[in-house]
């Protein structure tokens, strides 16, 4: 991946920032996976509200993002992480 990913600007609330810290998981890691979803298309979105769900597994580590854009931000809802393989993933 290149480092174009680190341009991503991102707007965390202080109890979103605060689960984050408590699961390891690192601004730059956000700023992963919105790149690659943004690039791919690869994400999902809530109908509801408009937030759009992504993940990134660039180790052993796959990390899911909820987010929402706005302008040239975007808003960070909720991260987490797991380290699962799931049936018929490459290893």
């Amino acid at each position: 991946m290149t480092q174009e990913y680190k341009q991503i600007e991102l707007i965390i609330a202080p109890q979103v920032m605060e689960l984050m810290d408590k699961r390891h998981i690192r601004e730059d890691d956000i700023q992963k996976v919105i790149y690659h979803a943004e690039q791919t298309g690869n994400r999902l979105v809530d109908p509801e509200n408009g937030h759009f769900l992504a993940s990134f597994k660039p180790s052993q580590v796959t990390y899911w993002v909820e987010y929402q854009p706005d302008k040239e931000r975007f808003i960070i809802h909720n991260a987490y992480s797991h380290r699962m393989i799931l049936p018929g993933e490459v290893k």
